[in-house]
């Protein structure tokens, strides 16, 4: 049996597209068939049905609506599935036979620009990734906003680690890898660590020739000194096989990509994927939400491309001093004139986000609406220009010249289009009268018509007396009289019957049918002429695609500027000195998220002093729970804050540019490849001190405990030793349970001991927060025990265990086995497993501590104190 033609065609198309589910246009629906049907009806619960196609069984299929299409390609994409759109490419109604169709683009979880597939304040990233033995590049964009990115490095270690905090920073949906790439280092790995989808691509998108053909395809007559990657051969294969992949997948030229900016790696501070986890810069770290991260109490951004700045601002503090004070001192001006901050934002407000509706117009999806969103915010620009005018900092006037006028724009589509114009661009509605002679007068053609129509109705009541008459039209049977079934004897003979109804009869006259004719023969000719007009008009607003992204641009970074104003006048920050030194001096620091979500008032600020060369290493003790995390946390984050161009929750800070945050907290297996918690916390560490430089900046929590006391211990204390050592002196944040560690003070030039303070009363422990000087006397962990709800009874024994080990113990032996000092003949350790009696041991177990009275334990101290002498 022979295929129908319709699922010839389809099978056709199919097979050019065998990995993407391919989106088959029939009529009002995109249909799916055959195992694209089934894999879709599965993952969407859609009613799988079937289709005669020519051969003997049915051909499964399922379908969904085309109006509503964006939703269920977006779950799709979500998943990992390409779709491939194919439409009708002729219309049904001037066609003779079958309906020419084609592919006309593939949508990719990294090339999505529908409004409803992507989030309004997060970019989505689509990624080109090039390595080979003498370096490595990164290329990558956003269609929907236009950006397109490039970076590369040459020799040196560390590409590979290099090349995936690249990655993570921008929080990529997509990435494409080469051969080379996937074969050393593996693509479940990259997966793994980027939590985006991999495409292997073939060699032929990474060659020289394919690369340069595709630049040039893009960018015309730009040459790529111009495009900044002149002589930078890794940059060429990487960005060549991007817009490879784009020119395939959206089957056009990317107008909305009008420039390449290239940038150096470590011009911003790198965060790795652990660090941006940990100090929950974007999203919380167990249930993934933004209230509870730093982003939530930043975000007062007006715009969505304002909000899509504050986060790349966060994911990349910069690291030049000079480039950080420009932002600060346009946000300190903005501080001090809360009249002209706030007539901005006012402003702003009004603002659409004209920086994706630039993608949408070069793509040709843009509709009236988004033309009339687009003039709107092109009519706030004047004012804001006008607040910036008098602006003293060089970042505000340089934002004031980056801002187009474009006037020209507003006045084409003020001219041209309706003020409320419907979603749709070929069903009419959109043009204003006076702007085309022609439209106009093929509208004056059918007035006389369409008043005859609208005045029937009760010209027909009248005649006929038939009070339940009324004039109606669809689509399908055009113009019509409709008479209710109990008047339908009083119907006029000259009344052509059209449609049986339940409830009565449609009717049509001669006149009315001559009328209809004229009327939409007309508006299908009104309806093709508008479309015209309007996607003429779209293509000129095309021609300002530069103009708009660098407006929007520099609109983002207002708004972001704005926002860190906002927050720095309502929450007491104040403004950090940055610059090249060593020193991190933070006086009455406080955690900007946790100071949020706390009673006001409660929160215990703290200082922080770290320097290069007797404060590099700070090792703080204290109880669980006590705040030791929060303070290294709030440190780090005051640092980012500095760095990105923001206030900080301090009343004085003095930030030494850090180039790198590294952090080292929490525990947690990765069964899957059969890593436990203390491998993974190696790995960690492995990482941090391979990567750290002389200006990062590292926080570690609890090193070495994952593992055996005296394991962890050695492992922790050769950190301290290392970190400290002459060629390094790293500013270290280093919290340890292991008190015996705080000797390390004594011995190692740049080591300082701080501790959590705590009160304790009648048996009884209050946390103060407070960092002090010093080191913590013990852990309270059996406190904390009883604070979670651990039984009575378990804790009752776990203190008679502590007790008893603290009586036997001596912290001596293991203070001088890790001392630089000779070790001398040491008593042996008492030990709490003893088999042979020990005095000491069984004085203690004669004691009622809870009957003691103080002159009672003074003297028992002393007896003991002599027995251990003895």
């Amino acid at each position: 049996m022979k295929l129908s033609p319709m699922m010839e065609q389809y099978m056709n198309i199919k097979e050019q597209y065998k990995d993407c589910i391919l989106f088959f246009r029939l009529g009002d629906f995109y249909e799916m068939f055959f195992d694209d049907a089934k894999l879709v009806s599965r993952l969407l619960e859609l009613t799988l049905t079937g289709k005669s196609c020519g051969l003997e069984e049915r051909a499964p299929m399922c379908g969904v609506p085309f109006h509503a299409a964006d939703s269920y390609i977006e779950k799709l994409v979500r998943m990992g599935y390409n779709v491939a759109i194919c439409e009708q490419l002729e219309d049904p109604a001037e066609t003779r036979g079958m309906v020419k169709r084609g592919v006309v683009r593939i949508v990719t979880p990294g090339t999505v620009t529908s409004d409803a597939m992507l989030h309004e304040n997060e970019n989505n990233y689509l990624a080109s990734v090039y390595m080979s033995t003498g370096g490595m590049s990164v290329a990558y964009c956003d269609i929907s906003t236009g950006e397109l990115y490039i970076t590369e490095k040459t020799g040196g270690t560390n590409l590979f680690e290099d090349m995936i905090n690249e990655l993570v920073k921008i929080n990529v949906r997509e990435i494409l890898i080469n051969q080379e790439t996937a074969e050393n280092y593996g693509e479940d790995e990259i997966r793994d660590l980027t939590d985006s989808f991999i495409h292997v691509m073939p060699d032929s998108y990474y060659s020289k020739k394919s690369a340069e053909t595709a630049i040039r395809a893009q960018f015309g007559s730009i040459s790529l000194t111009a495009l900044g990657i002149d002589g930078r051969e890794l940059c060429i294969l990487a960005m060549g096989a991007l817009l490879s992949y784009l020119l395939e997948t959206q089957k056009q030229n990317l107008k909305q990509l009008t420039r390449c900016q290239f940038y150096e790696i470590g011009n911003h501070m790198s965060l790795d994927k652990a660090t941006i986890r940990n100090l929950e810069i974007t999203e919380t770290l167990y249930d993934k939400k933004v209230q509870g991260s730093l982003l939530w109490v930043l975000d007062k951004t007006s715009t969505a491309m304002g909000g899509r700045r504050l986060k790349q601002w966060l994911r990349e503090p910069l690291n030049e001093s000079g480039e950080i004070n420009l932002r600060l001192d346009a946000v300190e001006e903005l501080t001090e004139q809360p009249l002209l901050q706030n007539n901005i934002v006012e402003a702003l407000k009004q603002v659409y986000d004209f920086e994706r509706l630039s993608g949408r117009i070069a793509a040709g999806s843009a509709n009236a609406k988004d033309l009339i969103a687009l003039r709107n915010s092109i009519g706030c620009l004047p004012e804001i220009r006008d607040n910036l005018s008098d602006a003293r900092s060089e970042l505000l006037n340089g934002l004031d010249a980056e801002i187009s006028d474009l006037s020209g724009v507003y006045r084409m589509i003020q001219e041209a289009i309706v003020e409320e114009p419907p979603y749709t661009v070929k069903e009419g509605g959109l043009i204003r009268e006076g702007f085309s002679e022609e439209l106009d007068a093929l509208k004056d053609s059918i007035r006389d018509a369409k008043d005859w129509i609208a005045g029937l109705e009760q010209s027909e009541k009248s005649r006929t007396g038939i009070q339940h008459l009324k004039v109606g039209y669809n689509k399908v049977f055009g113009y019509y009289i409709e008479i209710s079934r109990s008047n339908l004897d009083q119907t006029p003979e000259e009344y052509i019957r059209k449609q049986t109804l339940v409830g009565g009869e449609r009717f049509i006259t001669p006149e009315l049918k001559e009328k209809e004719s004229l009327v939409l023969n007309a508006e299908a000719k009104i309806n093709k002429l508008e479309y015209e007009i309007f996607t003429g008009l779209r293509e000129k607003i095309g021609e300002y695609i530069l103009e708009i992204q660098k407006t929007s641009a520099a609109i983002a970074v207002l708004d972001v500027l704005c926002s860190f104003a906002t927050v720095s006048m309502r929450l007491g920050y104040v403004r950090p000195t940055v610059d090249d030194s060593r020193l991190l001096s933070i006086e009455k620091g406080r955690h900007p998220v946790i100071e949020q979500t706390t009673e006001q008032g409660l929160f215990v600020s703290n200082d922080t002093y770290m320097d290069s060369d007797q404060s590099s290493m700070l090792i703080i003790t204290g109880p669980n729970m006590a705040g030791k995390s929060t303070y290294m946390r709030q440190t780090a984050l005051i640092v980012l804050m500095a760095q990105a161009g923001c206030f900080v929750p301090a009343e004085k800070a003095h930030i030494g540019v850090c180039d790198r945050i590294f952090t080292r907290i929490g525990a947690s297996d990765n069964l899957a490849q059969g890593q436990s918690t203390f491998f993974v916390e190696m790995s960690e560490l492995a990482y941090i001190l391979r990567n750290a430089g002389e200006r990062s900046l590292i926080i570690l929590d609890e090193i070495g405990r994952g593992t055996s006391t005296y394991d962890g211990l050695s492992i922790a204390w050769a950190t301290v030793e290392y970190l400290c050592s002459e060629k390094r002196r790293i500013r270290t944040l280093f919290a340890t349970h292991y008190h015996e560690m705080t000797v390390l003070e004594e011995e190692l030039p740049g080591v300082r001991n701080l501790n959590v303070d705590v009160s304790e009363e009648n048996g009884n422990i209050i946390f103060l927060h407070k960092i002090v000087p010093g080191s913590a006397s013990r852990s309270y962990g059996v406190h904390v025990a009883r604070l979670a709800g651990v039984p009575s009874r378990l804790l009752n024994s776990a203190e008679d265990k502590l007790a008893r080990l603290e009586a036997e113990g001596s912290g001596n032996s293991v203070t001088k086995a890790f001392s630089r000092e000779p070790v001398k003949d040491e008593p042996k350790q008492l030990s709490f497993f003893s088999r042979e009696p020990v005095p000491v041991v069984e004085e203690l177990k004669k004691i009622d501590l809870m009957n003691v009275t103080p002159s009672q334990a003074i003297r028992i101290l002393e007896d003991l104190k002599e027995l251990i002498d003895d």
